[in-house]
Formats: C-alpha cells, structure tokens, sequence
C-alpha cells in the first residue's frame, strides 16, 4: 500500500507528463505550472522556458537577509542557463522527498491538476 507522500510524487509525474504533453498554446497554464516547479526547485526569483533552444534560464540573487523569507536585492539578480534534452525528465528529477516538499505539491495538484477540464468548458455568458 502507498503512503501518501509516495500518492503525491506519482501525481505530480502525472501532471509533469500532462504539462510537458500539452500544446503550450492553447493551455498556457500548464507552462506557469512547469515554471512554479523550476522556481521552488532551483529557490529561484523567476523562470523562463524556452522549448525551441530547450534552455531553462533561471533568475536569483544574493540574499539580502537570511530569514525564513529569503529576499533578493534586484540589483544583484543574476541569470543562469541550463540547457535539458528532455523537459519531462528534467522536471520529474526536480521533484523532492521532503515535507516542505510536499506541501508545495500539495497545492501545485490542487491549482493545476483540472486546469484542462477548466479550459476547455464552456464559459457562462451574461
């Protein structure tokens, strides 16, 4: 029998999957997930997938304080480049065991994991 920690790790291949099967332009959604994993991941200010050079450019700083909230001083940003051969495994090799870990998957499942049945319903009219 499966734990839940191990529930939430296979749902979040199944997302992975979905997000990197996806056309991106005609669920953008799915690309803000992508980007929201990169950026808990790599503790990261921002992110940018660019598919056609499959590149990852990941955008953090020097931490201006050392509190739990760690913040960034915008002067100090700086960009680093990662290139990848496959975005699915690259992403399914972000994912982590830990608790913090978790919760963060927990609410990545919640917000994204209907996001095409979502899109794809009818919207209401006034």
């Amino acid at each position: 029998m499966k734990n839940k920690g191990q529930i939430i790790l296979e749902e979040m291949r199944k997302l992975i999957k979905k997000s990197c099967d996806a056309d991106m332009m005609l669920n953008p959604h799915y690309y803000s997930f992508q980007k929201s994993l990169l950026k808990f991941f790599f503790n990261a200010a921002s992110v940018s997938i660019d598919r056609s050079k499959k590149t990852i450019t990941l955008y953090g700083g020097a931490i201006v304080d050392h509190s739990p909230r760690t913040l960034y001083n915008i002067n100090q940003l700086n960009a680093t480049t990662i290139s990848y051969t496959n975005l699915e495994e690259t992403l399914k090799g972000c994912l982590e065991k830990t608790d913090k870990a978790k919760r963060f998957y927990k609410s990545q499942l919640f917000h994204y994991n209907n996001v095409a049945q979502v899109d794809t319903e009818d919207a209401i009219s006034a």
